[in-house]
């Protein structure tokens, strides 16, 4: 299954630490919830669309302890 694309979306009645999610669009026709957005790394949706959900899962952690890293 491969990301065709990539939307931030807004759980209803999700406590204030979870207010948004990456909701991915596969080339199968469904729709995946990928991980919880983080204020403090941002990661453009549009840098996941073509990867499998594995690619775009590791590409997170990569970018979070990335980020971990610089401060």
């Amino acid at each position: 299954m491969i990301i065709e694309s990539v939307e931030l979306v807004a759980l209803p009645n999700a406590p204030t630490y979870q207010e948004k999610i990456y909701r991915a669009h596969m080339d199968t026709g469904e729709d995946m919830d990928l991980f919880q957005a983080h204020w403090d790394v941002p990661l453009p949706p549009d840098t996941l669309v073509g990867l499998t959900v594995e690619q775009a899962r590791k590409k997170r952690a990569e970018h979070m302890l990335a980020a971990a890293g610089a401060h």
